[in-house]
């Protein structure tokens, strides 16, 4: 599906996880739910940030500041690759007396500062893991989105997009980031070599670019190669989240010490990926004491 076709710069802005619902998830300060009272009346209440949301609610806005800056008057295409909410399986770490439906409305209201992007024409949201995106999240915001908004938002399990006569890919599901940390980036180029390898026989012009998120970390390797004659770089990107670090993932990384949030900004010209910059903070987790 080609979204443009004229040759004129534009700007691709990627985030993903950012788990709506979770204490440790991004939480727009301006959200507005509603509760019943004990007497069957209704009252409108916005959940009190936890230290960790108000950190990433304040990154998050910072980042988005920059890019509006960069951009300039250029367009804005957004892909959120996925985990748009935390949903319910696990009750541990969700915020009290928040229900699935409010999740969507948090969801809705963290794009918010997206959507307000003066050039943005284009959202899409990318499925995540079922768990936490249940009764199709991603399709139901997307649409409560393009009502409030009046613009393109369209929700997909995996979209493939060209841009400008840029071809990206985006799904949730990718390679691991790696098992130590001078070993990052190794299985992502093996997976980059896969994809590639993939399309070429399946006849597919291959993405330049091919994005994920999942793993809540930032991870970036290139692949140059030659087709016929025809030197082409392809890049893979796992961006990372705007959550904190719950109880599963501190046990499944590990006890990672350190947490990286951001998102990725594509820049395309004249047909071609000029550049790739991550917007990202890396936050020491580790309390220091003297004893």
């Amino acid at each position: 599906m080609a979204l443009f076709q004229s040759k004129k710069r534009r700007w691709v802005l990627a985030l993903a996880d950012t788990h709506a619902g979770h204490v440790l998830g991004l939480l727009n300060p301006e959200t507005v739910l509603i509760r019943a009272l004990d007497d069957g009346s209704v009252e409108e209440w916005t959940p009190e940030l936890t230290a960790t949301q108000r950190y990433l609610w304040g990154l998050f806005t910072e980042q988005l500041a920059e890019v509006r800056e960069v951009v300039g008057r250029d367009e804005v295409i957004c892909f959120h690759g996925g985990d748009i909410t935390q949903g319910d399986r696990w009750g541990d770490g969700l915020i009290d007396g928040v229900t699935r439906e409010d999740q969507r409305i948090i969801a809705c209201a963290n794009m918010q500062p997206v959507l307000d992007l003066p050039t943005l024409r284009h959202l899409r949201l990318v499925t995540g893991t079922l768990v936490h995106v249940p009764d199709c999240a991603e399709a139901r915001i997307a649409r409560r989105l393009a009502e409030i908004s009046g613009k393109d938002v369209q929700s997909y399990h995996h979209t493939r997009a060209s841009v400008g006569g840029v071809i990206l890919e985006v799904a949730h599901h990718g390679p691991f980031p790696g098992s130590r940390d001078w070993l990052k980036g190794n299985v992502a180029l093996y997976h980059l070599r896969d994809r590639v390898y993939r399309d070429h026989r399946l006849g597919i012009l291959c993405a330049d670019a091919y994005i994920y998120g999942h793993y809540h970390e930032w991870v970036w390797t290139t692949l140059h190669e030659c087709w016929h004659g025809k030197d082409r770089d392809h890049h893979l990107v796992i961006v990372p989240s705007f959550c904190g670090l719950t109880h599963f993932a501190r046990k499944s990384t590990h006890s990672l010490p350190a947490l990286t949030n951001g998102m990725a900004l594509f820049e395309i010209n004249e047909g071609r990926l000029v550049s790739i910059r991550c917007l990202k903070a890396t936050l020491d987790l580790r309390t220091e004491e003297t004893l």
